[in-house]
């Protein structure tokens, strides 16, 4: 078998700087001698090998092969396709589609006049537009021609005619103003220069007037928005007017068959519309939201972008500096064409494999599961240089080569077989299958990369990847416009109190901060050699830091001016107090001295009246009720004995109460219907006759003749007969039964053994029943005998009880109308004694309120008249807050990277326009005037931040700004300070070399611990990129971070700082809107301040440590100042009511204003001592202001070699020696002369050891 090795873009290697191209000398190795060493140095020999090659011709970043190679070769020459060739390719294709589709014969019409125009444009800018380093992009092939026409073809007929509609425009004319859109987006859309965008339209305004004989001002005049010119000629159509020409889908609903028709969109305000529409549907569904401002711009991009997923296979190349939404509104773009965003996850072990499982996912979810898909790819994401080549396979042929093993690759032909018979296509073999998903992952998978055209990378990756650019359509992120900077201040500025008219003054100094940093960036590089970009991040920093420092200054403002205010209004209070509480006091002392007698004679009184005539009535009663309640206990004694003895007949009588009412009517009637009775039953009737006194009947005895005996039964079936029998018995008068009566019941029948209820059960239970009853009654008539004398003495006894409580209810009468008149002196009593109490206390009250009054008053009354004045200040700091806060935010959004000359020049332009335009701002604004704390400030000098200005601006820019700060800090300075400062806050120190640096951020992120991360370079790693961009996000409640594979826990105490030792690092804007870059450079200034130190502390160590000292505790003397007036203030503003009355709130303000007087005593001791230490320094400080600029004069050798850099530590060591070397005098002038001389000798001699000859003279002379 023969192997063929194919060699694309075989001239890409660039020539070395002799003219060598060692890929390509390798590969004339293997010409010249059949093959290869392999690695152990053995040659390899490999035959039956050929190449072809392929290349394009030189120019542009491709290079000419040496003919000691292209001597191996055949070469064949393939030369461009002739204007007739690709006219009839074309307009063949483009023939096919309108007939097809059926379009209408007036734009079928059009095909050939069409595809003439699009190679007219298509070889004016071939021809005009050639690549240069800094347009390297300006590549163009016949894919650009195909587009425009693919870009045609993406409307079908009823949505030409649906736009001609909207329009009022005929189809031909709408299929026109189609391709000078399409066009535009082809060719326009990449051109960096204004001019060049100029010089693009007026040749498409020439070739549409010559091949399709129509005006291009008039085709698009409905994009002029106040109609034509003068005399009926329509307006010039200008870039400004193209910016509203607008083509796409997503405004429109679907049709039909589930698609989106691609129509002309007339109204650009609805596309703004419908853009915030999406855009809240879009973070709605994302952990990651986006806080953007839509406007014309930002439409813009996004529609182009929308445009370019809408094809087939479409790839889209965004070039613009960081920070100008080149990612964002690809995102955007993505959610709205309906397809899933991929964007990979840089890690600190992010690598090759990593890389490829990334691509082998995504390429599986538009291949094998036929999903549309974006993979969004940025340069800030390569870390290896093999990431772009695989991009540029997949650009180019729609996968990488060798990427999936074959394994892998029998896996994805079983998935993607259903898949195609689904289509209607029927596969078989792998290779059939392979290339089926090679094809759907090229139609599915929409590849976005977001390049920087800043250095050299953007060119050296177009030239190495051709793809990149031949495969792509190229969206070049111009510099925003007035508009957009206007429309996204608007948006974020609306949120803030501004009346209407100075809001859209602040919006017009906004844009104006932005365009003259722009400019002054320009001159800071031509002056400076240092590199500062301004991009739309640092003006959305500016709007969002004004936001931010307006509404915490005046909330800051409005609370302290509101503490002063009530501050004096209390001590005023107090004032006004002091005289109404004497006259108060003057009143209560009569009264009180009056209610004082008339409580003692009251109190006599009560006391005679008691004695003499309540307590001998009381104790009269008293014995009485006794007597009374001895006769009610006898009475009581009689009727429980009474009781006692009913108790034992009362359960038989209701026993045979409830017996006789069990008795049925149906009982006494079958004892009626006895003729003859049983004897039972006949006994029975004879004891109940007997008890009621019923008359018996006499019959003749039949024992004995002659002789008659009573018989009951026909009394006994009378009684039976009454309907109110029973009742008769429950009613019988048990209490009065005639003895008589009861003798013979008891003689006759009870002495009976038969007479028991249980025998006449027998006979009746009626029977059983009246037996019970009459057993009842002769039980209850034995105990009533006992118990009748009883009850008689009962009767007395309760009579008597009556009649003595009778006499008693008079004489309790006569008591109880005593013991009322008693209470009532009594409660007159006690009402005066209450009287006498309330008064004694508000005498006390008030004169404690009024000592408190005098206390307070001694103690603060010295604050009021400076309280005064600090509120009268915020007061009119108030009124100036408005331009401080946005003076201040431009500073912190802009001033970062320039030296202090450039920010004193920026300042003073700003405030002069600021105050042109009537925003107020302080009379003299400074940055540490408007946003720094004195207070903190010390803090910071004695942590070891320079005392300058400039320094203690970048310190108030570090604490201040969004995002993190980066210092370049060539002379550590900035360093030594974050180390000072964070000391007893657990700081970690880390580099980006170190391997478990990504661990310690973790853990830091977690437990709000500060991180430096020191000695970065130009670029930083890309896995830092959620954390510089706080991409933080709720889980579970909890807010967190991700860090490559790691979600961490983050907290709000969290510091993150970074520096630099680079002496002019060139930040890139990738890098630069991630951070807030502060120029920690020393000033000369700071310079001399910490030589003068120096020097101070050699000749006199005792003084300079008495310094330090005192420096030190100055400033903790001012902080507690400030803290104890914080607490007076405090204490005042929350009193509520009185204060007077407050003994605790008093007792505070008394303690801390005593600690303050004892803290301002000693600082004015300080003070006295601070001010002769100065006296005695200032003689030394000529020789720290002379050296310091023999400092300056070798940090600007930099500027004429990179190796002339000199450390501020040598410096100063280099200082000392000369210092300690130099002769001594007891002549303070002499002195510093001997220092000085030395010195700059020394430094001399060390410097020229580094220098080459040519540069001492230079030096010398700098000196």
């Amino acid at each position: 078998k023969h192997a063929v090795v194919f060699v694309d873009d075989l001239n890409m290697p660039m020539k070395q700087e002799y003219g060598a191209q060692p890929p390509i000398e390798l590969l004339r190795q293997f010409m010249d001698h059949q093959g290869w060493y392999d690695r152990d140095n053995s040659f390899r020999t490999m035959q039956d090998v050929l190449f072809v090659a392929a290349m394009g011709p030189p120019g542009g970043g491709r290079t000419a092969i040496t003919p000691r190679y292209v001597r191996h070769f055949h070469v064949l020459a393939l030369t461009d396709s002739s204007d007739a060739t690709l006219k009839h390719i074309f307009s063949t294709v483009q023939g096919w589609f309108l007939t097809t589709r059926n379009f209408p014969k007036p734009v079928v019409d059009l095909k050939d006049m069409l595809v003439q125009a699009t190679a007219e444009i298509y070889n004016t800018v071939t021809a005009q537009l050639l690549p240069t380093p800094s347009k390297s992009h300006y590549v163009f092939n016949l894919r650009d021609f195909s587009r425009v026409i693919q870009g045609v073809q993406m409307q079908n007929p009823a949505a030409l005619a649906a736009s001609a509609q909207q329009a009022r425009c005929s189809l031909p004319h709408q299929h026109m103003k189609l391709w000078c859109h399409e066009v535009m987006r082809v060719f326009y859309d990449r051109l960096v220069d204004e001019e060049e965008q100029d010089w693009f339209l007026n040749t498409l305004k020439q070739t549409t007037s010559r091949f399709f004989r129509t005006d291009f001002d008039t085709l698009f005049a409905h994009l002029v928005g106040g109609g034509g010119g003068s005399g009926g000629t329509p307006t010039p159509i200008t870039r400004s007017h193209l910016r509203r020409c607008f083509f796409g889908d997503f405004m429109s609903e679907m049709d039909e068959n589930g698609n989106q028709p691609y129509v002309e969109i007339l109204k650009p305000e609805a596309v703004i519309a419908k853009m915030e529409d999406l855009l809240m549907d879009f973070n709605s569904l994302t952990r990651r939201p986006m806080n953007l401002a839509m406007f014309l711009y930002a439409v813009e991009h996004i529609a182009r972008a929308v445009r370019v997923l809408r094809q087939e296979g479409g790839h889209l190349l965004n070039v613009g500096v960081g920070g100008s939404g080149r990612q964002s509104l690809s995102r955007l773009a993505g959610f709205i064409a309906g397809m899933e965003v991929f964007q990979v996850e840089i890690s600190r072990n992010y690598g090759v494999n990593e890389w490829r499982e990334d691509l082998k996912s995504i390429c599986k979810k538009a291949g094998s599961e036929n999903k549309p898909s974006v993979f969004l790819f940025s340069d800030a994401q390569i870390k290896n240089m093999s990431f772009v080549e695989d991009v540029n396979n997949l650009l180019n042929t729609g996968e990488v080569p060798n990427m999936f093993p074959y394994d892998e690759r029998s896996t994805i032909g079983e998935t993607v077989r259903s898949l195609s018979k689904r289509m209607g296509r029927q596969l078989d073999t792998p290779n059939e299958l392979w290339s089926f998903f090679v094809e759907r992952t090229r139609a599915n998978l929409h590849i976005v990369l977001c390049f920087s055209p800043i250095g050299d990378s953007f060119r050296n990756r177009l030239r190495q990847f051709p793809s990149i650019i031949n495969c792509c359509t190229i969206d070049w992120y111009q510099r925003w416009p007035e508009d957009a900077l206007e429309a996204v201040a608007h948006k974020f500025l609306k949120e803030v109190d501004i009346m209407p008219d100075m809001l859209k003054v602040i919006v017009s100094m906004c844009k104006l901060f932005h365009m003259q940093v722009i400019d002054l960036s320009k001159r800071f590089l031509e002056q400076t050699g240092r590199y500062n970009y301004v991009t739309p991040t640092s003006y959305l920093e500016l709007i969002v830091a004004f936001t931010t420092l307006v509404g915490a200054k005046r909330t800051e403002v409005l609370g302290a001016q509101h503490r002063y205010e009530k501050g004096l209004d209390k001590l005023e209070f107090t004032a006004r107090q002091v005289s109404v509480m004497r006259l108060e006091l003057q009143a209560l002392k009569p009264n009180l001295e009056r209610k004082g007698r008339e409580t003692e004679t009251l109190l006599a009184r009560i006391t005679k009246e008691k004695a003499n005539v309540v307590e001998p009535k009381k104790a009269q009663v008293d014995k009485e009720v006794k007597e009374a309640d001895e006769q009610a206990q006898a009475a009581k004694a009689i009727k429980d004995e009474c009781e006692e003895i009913l108790a034992e007949a009362l359960p038989a009588l209701n026993s045979a109460i409830s017996a006789l009412a069990t008795i049925k009517k149906s009982d006494i009637q079958l004892v009626q219907s006895f003729k003859n009775p049983p004897a039972a039953v006949k006994l029975v009737m004879e004891a109940v006759c007997v008890l009621l006194d019923a008359r018996p009947t006499m019959v003749a005895d039949p024992n004995i003749p002659g002789k008659k005996v009573a018989d009951y039964w026909d009394a006994s079936k009378k009684l039976l007969m009454d309907s109110r029998f029973i009742d008769r018995l429950k009613e019988y008068d048990r209490d009065n039964i005639q003895p008589r009566i009861m003798e013979k019941v008891r003689k006759e029948y009870v002495a009976d053994p038969e007479f028991t209820p249980q025998n006449a059960a027998k006979a009746s239970s009626a029977a059983e029943g009246l037996c019970k009853w009459v057993h009842a009654m002769n039980s209850y008539d034995r105990v009533a005998k006992v118990v009748a004398p009883k009850r008689e003495k009962l009767k007395e006894a309760e009579a008597s009880y009556r009649k003595v409580m009778e006499g008693l209810q008079e004489k309790q009468e006569e008591l109880n109308k005593l013991m009322r008149e008693l209470a009532t002196l009594e409660a007159r009593l006690s009402n005066s004694m209450e009287e006498k109490d309330r008064l004694e206390k508000e005498v006390e009250k008030c004169k404690m309120k009024l000592d408190r009054a005098q206390e307070l008053i001694s103690g603060l009354g010295g604050e009021k008249d400076r309280w005064m004045e600090a509120a009268q200040a915020l007061r009119g700091q108030f009124s100036g807050i408005m331009g401080d806060m946005l003076l201040s935010a431009a500073v912190i959004s802009y001033m970062g990277a320039f030296t202090a000359p450039y920010r004193d020049e920026s300042i003073a332009a700003w405030t002069k326009a600021c105050k042109k335009v009537g925003v107020a701002i302080s009379p003299r604004y400074s940055l540490a005037g408007a946003l720094a704390e004195p207070v903190r400030v010390r803090s910071w000098v004695i942590a070891g931040l320079p005392n300058d200005a400039f320094s203690i601006d970048n310190a108030i820019m570090l604490t201040n700004a969004r995002r993190w700060p980066l210092c370049i800090d060539p002379q550590k300075q900035a360093n030594k300070w974050i180390k000072n400062l964070e000391a007893e806050n657990k700081l970690s120190v880390v580099k980006l070399t170190d391997p478990d640096y990504m661990r310690t951020l973790e853990t830091s992120i977690a437990f709000g611990l500060p991180v430096l991360m020191e000695n970065v370079g130009e670029e930083l790693d890309a896995c830092l990129d959620p954390l510089l961009l706080k991409q933080t996000f709720k889980q579970s409640g909890t807010v967190c971070i991700k860090l490559g594979d790691n979600t961490v826990e983050y907290s709000k105490d969290f510091r993150f700082y970074i520096t630099t030792v680079l002496r002019n690092p060139h930040y890139l804007p990738e890098t630069a809107v991630k951070v807030t870059l502060l120029n920690f450079m020393i000033t000369q200034e700071g310079l001399a301040d910490q030589l003068l130190g120096v020097v101070v502390a050699q000749e006199m160590p005792d003084l300079e440590e008495q310094r330090q000292q005192l420096v030190v505790s100055s400033a903790e003397n001012k902080r507690k100042l400030k803290e104890i007036e914080d607490q007076i203030l405090e204490v005042l503003s929350k009193s509520q009511g009185n204060i007077l009355e407050d003994a605790t709130a008093v007792q505070v303000l008394s303690e801390a204003k005593q600690i303050s007087n004892d803290i301002t005593q000693k600082q004015a001791v300080a003070e006295e001592t601070q001010g002769k230490i100065d006296v005695a320094r200032r003689g030394y400080r000529p020789c720290g202001e002379y050296n310091a600029i023999l400092f300056f004069c070798i940090a600007d050798l930099g500027g004429i070699d990179t190796m002339y850099q000199y450390s501020l530590s040598w410096f100063i060591g280099l200082f000392v020696r000369a210092i300690t070397q130099s002769a001594p005098s007891d002549a303070l002038a002499r002195r510093l002369e001997a220092i000085n001389s030395l010195f700059t000798y020394m430094l001399y001699a060390n410097v020229c050891r580094s220098l080459f000859e040519k540069d001492k003279l230079l030096f010398a002379f700098l000196l």
